[in-house]
């Protein structure tokens, strides 16, 4: 992020932290206020742990759902786009994408604390729009919280990176990933922006795409950059 906006909107920033803190603080206050007594006290020690547990959730929903409406509110003043933009403050696309990562940041950071980590990327990364497929498994990857889509029963090795933006010396690079059906990907690959993966597609392990590469449908590919795999069954039934 452009270290210039990061100090502009740091009150934005702690705005939406103490914001999403509102719920949490309530139902703390009726917890102790319902327990913290002669009466209960028992009570109020042996319920601690569920206290803890319901309040990390009511934090995570509620940062989440502060960020989301953020979100739509800047979203009304510059819609989000893909395309190569220049790296300077001037340009809306450059500027706004930064505040947009900014306003997520809060949510992502706290939802990364979750114990069950399918949090994430089943439930946060879809608040902000990223699309993921049902009976998909990709909760230890890192996957870019807008312009990615993943299409149904997709599997993606931990460590995979899916990048759906690239920064480079003059110009910011925004391109919407596509993972259709019935991929397999394996652990730490690269995916760069523009890539499409097509349905059944297999990418081995340890492997990157290049930028707007297009992996065919029901092949086998590998290596840095990915290319297909040099064998005679290289297609996926």
């Amino acid at each position: 992020m452009d270290e210039f906006l990061r100090k502009r909107f740091f009150g934005l920033y702690l705005f939406e932290i103490l914001i999403s803190f509102i719920p949490l603080s309530i139902f703390e206050l009726f917890y102790y206020y319902y327990f913290w007594n002669s009466q209960y006290l028992a009570l109020f020690f042996l319920f601690l742990p569920f206290n803890f547990f319901v309040g990390m959730y009511i934090l995570q929903f509620s940062s989440t759902f502060c960020s989301y409406l953020m979100l739509n509110l800047i979203n009304l003043i510059h819609v989000p786009r893909e395309g190569i933009f220049v790296r300077n403050l001037s340009n809306a696309d450059y500027y706004f994408w930064n505040l947009r990562n900014l306003i997520k940041k809060w949510p992502l950071l706290v939802m990364a604390s979750n114990p069950f980590p399918w949090c994430k990327n089943r439930f946060t990364l879809r608040f902000f729009g990223t699309s993921i497929g049902k009976q998909c498994l990709c909760d230890n990857c890192w996957i870019s919280s807008e312009f990615v889509s993943i299409g149904n029963n997709v599997i993606i090795g931990a460590g995979t990176v899916i990048i759906s933006h690239a920064i480079e010396p003059d110009v910011l690079i925004l391109k919407r990933i596509r993972i259709e059906n019935n991929v397999l990907i394996g652990a730490k690959c690269i995916i760069m922006p523009g890539t499409v993966i097509q349905e059944g597609v297999k990418l081995s392990g340890h492997s990157f795409t290049l930028r707007d590469q297009i992996l065919e449908k029901g092949l086998i590919y590998h290596d840095n950059p990915a290319i297909l795999k040099s064998d005679s069954n290289n297609e996926v039934s």
